[in-house]
């Protein structure tokens, strides 16, 4: 009987600590600051030092919850604490996370704010950038216990979950509910899509922002502030898991940009040729292969020095926007028939011209970098998409015109759009892959 009813309470117990840290009830040291200070375990009356969720391992919190939840356990409960902490500890040790299904916060990646990685707001940007870097350290098939995983971790592994498997799909349908009815400019699938986009873009905000707020608050309490083998993986464990050779080759010349270290995306077209014939030089199995594609480079070289493009009447890349023309671009999306990709590139192409003074900067087209031949890219591809789009609406209309003489309803208003799944691989591809080379740098 009296083993039926520990169990009861240490069942009670774990309930009752993970309620309180779930609504709020438990905030470790007041939510202090997290590099500052000094703080109080509640539940032994030592002294601590506050780390953030960068630093804060899943272990450390768990404990810093029940320290603070002890104080206002019923006695019963409370005899069973240490039982629990115990068992929860040895079960979070058992239970691993392979490397490659976790994602590092950006901050951890790089504490440059000005960085590629800490400039765009993708998470598989930042997931495949940790990947990179868990192939050239060696770390890639090891696993980590879920007791040394960190809070930071978990929060940007569950995010690049949620926007892989329901933001990204959720946008996507948002962008392909028909238009049904029109009632002027607005559409009823304008009003249905609108909270969709809209719930989207705020829980990206929302999630962002309090991930910030947990790197800087205070969720563990530890005695030295450094927790041993924080976010580390296990060096002896092996998921037999072998890269490439070619990942393996690249991501060894590869390291997180920084004001050190400029990324791939500021190096010229024409350093690029460069690099890319040398390597071809250098791997070519004999001399006519090698003579080959020096003369195809010396070909390439003469064109991208004499080809003149006016580089400021590329727009802007759109994760570069200002507070305002996102703003804009934001507003101006829910314009009919217009709105969107032709909107931001107006909107680019002004920011450029403004900033330059009217000056179109022609240049030769050696001389543009990597981000401005993607950016361009990016635009060439959703403008072409939004053409696509406008020509299957005036094709529609047409057709629906004839129609309606005889059915009285525009059957084709019921269709799907399929331009959001077409533009998919530019939003979700290239703009990923974009980002990616903004957030690393060549080290070789």
């Amino acid at each position: 009987m009296r083993r039926g009813l520990t169990t009861t309470w240490r069942t009670a117990a774990f309930t009752a600590a993970l309620a309180l840290a779930v609504t709020g009830a438990v905030t470790p040291a007041n939510a202090q600051p997290a590099p500052e200070a000094p703080a109080t375990g509640a539940g032994d009356g030592g002294a601590g030092i506050c780390v953030g969720s960068n630093d804060a391992t899943l272990g450390a919190v768990f404990d810093t919850i029940l320290d603070n939840a002890i104080p206002i356990l019923p006695a019963e409960m409370a005899a069973v604490v240490p039982e629990l902490r115990a068992e929860a500890h040895e079960r979070m040790a058992q239970a691993r996370i392979s490397m490659l299904s976790v994602s590092n916060p950006r901050s951890v990646l790089s504490d440059d704010p000005d960085a590629g990685v800490n400039t765009t707001n993708d998470p598989v940007a930042t997931h495949i950038v940790t990947q990179l870097m868990n192939v050239r350290d060696g770390v890639a098939a090891q696993t980590i216990p879920v007791e040394r995983l960190t809070l930071g971790q978990a929060i940007e592994t569950a995010y690049f979950l949620i926007y892989t498997t329901t933001l990204v799909p959720a946008s996507i349908v948002a962008g392909m509910i028909p238009s049904i009815m029109s009632v002027g400019p607005v559409s009823v699938g304008m009003l249905i899509s609108l909270p969709l986009r809209l719930g989207v873009m705020g829980f990206q905000a929302i999630y962002r922002a309090t991930q910030s707020s947990l790197e800087k608050g205070c969720v563990a309490v530890t005695e030295t502030g450094t927790i041993p083998g924080a976010g580390e993986p296990d060096a002896d464990s092996d998921t037999g898991f072998r890269p490439h050779p070619i990942v393996e080759e690249l991501a060894a010349t590869l390291a997180v940009s920084d004001s050190t270290c400029a990324p791939v995306s500021d190096m010229s077209l024409r350093s690029v040729l460069d690099r890319t014939v040398s390597y071809l030089d250098a791997i070519a199995p004999d001399e006519a292969a090698r003579a080959q594609a020096r003369d195809l480079g010396a070909r390439l070289a003469y064109l991208s020095d004499t080809l003149m493009v006016p580089s400021n009447l590329i727009p802007e890349n759109q994760d570069d926007f200002d507070t305002i023309s996102s703003l804009l671009s934001l507003g101006l999306s829910f314009v009919p028939t217009i709105g969107g990709a032709a909107t931001d590139a107006l909107l680019g192409i002004t920011n450029n011209l403004v900033e330059s003074h009217g000056d179109v900067g022609l240049v030769p087209l050696g001389e543009l970098t990597v981000d401005e031949s993607l950016t361009a890219a990016r635009y060439a591809y959703a403008l072409t998409t939004q053409v696509m789009q406008l020509a299957w609406g005036r094709v529609t209309v047409t057709v629906a015109d004839a129609i309606e003489v005889e059915v009285g309803v525009n059957p084709l208003s019921f269709l799907p759009s399929p331009f959001p799944i077409i533009n998919a691989p530019n939003t979700y591809g290239l703009a990923t892959y974009h980002r990616v080379l903004r957030s690393v740098c060549l080290t070789a």
